[in-house]
């Protein structure tokens, strides 16, 4: 059978805020529910999860992801509000999100999620983009309500401002009992720098480059 390989595109979260998310994640914790913690080092915004492609099919990808970066420009992006999936009363997964910046970001899984279908790589997503990155997620518990007053608390919380001025494409190594090995494939740069003043310049620019075989470790957090 031909080799797959699982897949997703993504926006990694700049060192500077990851002590900050990190602080969300301890004044999240409680005795009461068991968290699996996204390591610091693992953070990221999931543009497009691919699942399970042929390895053939990577330089495709990275040459219709890199159509896209083209077109895009680099913006900023303010990073928080805190969340949870279904929702906070019964909550399995907890997630920043983004406010100023997030239609921006969102626009640019969207234009990913269409031309990657145009191109016959992978299906249309049926529910609209939301940006979100993934603190933990809720593995079981007695008593929820610790948990659900510091969401409460932290919901309008602000992390910080990113320029999200590149993006990703990763591969997942599922581990049993362990997180799954995350390896970088692309890096795409947007099409313009946001440096605060006009964006000019730099328009048209990609950039395309593998990784190195050490990669990048990270938690699955889609998928």
């Amino acid at each position: 059978m031909p080799e797959t390989l699982r897949l997703f595109f993504a926006v990694p979260l700049p060192d500077e805020l990851r002590t900050a998310a990190c602080e969300l994640q301890q004044e999240c914790a409680c005795p009461d529910v068991k968290i699996g913690w996204t390591r610091p080092q693992n953070m990221h915004f999931t543009l497009k999860f691919l699942g399970d492609i042929p390895a053939d099919r990577v330089a495709k990808l990275v040459e219709v992801a890199a159509e896209v970066a083209q077109l895009r420009p680099a913006h900023r992006v303010t990073v928080g509000t805190v969340g949870a999936f279904p929702n906070k009363r019964r909550p399995r997964v907890i997630w920043i999100g983004c406010t100023d910046g997030a239609d921006e970001l969102g626009q640019l899984g969207t234009d990913l999620d269409w031309a990657l279908a145009q191109a016959k790589l992978s299906q249309r997503e049926k529910r609209d983009f939301v940006p979100h990155l993934t603190l933990g997620r809720v593995r079981g518990g007695r008593d929820f309500s610790e948990l659900n007053t510091a969401l409460d608390r932290l919901a309008d919380r602000t992390v910080g401002e990113m320029v999200v001025d590149h993006f990703t494409l990763m591969r997942s190594d599922l581990q049993a009992g362990q997180p799954p090995v995350y390896t970088e494939l692309g890096r795409l740069e947007l099409g313009a720098e946001c440096r605060g003043q006009s964006q000019q310049g730099r328009e048209g620019a990609i950039c395309q480059k593998g990784c190195d075989d050490n990669g990048r470790r990270e938690e699955q957090q889609e998928g």
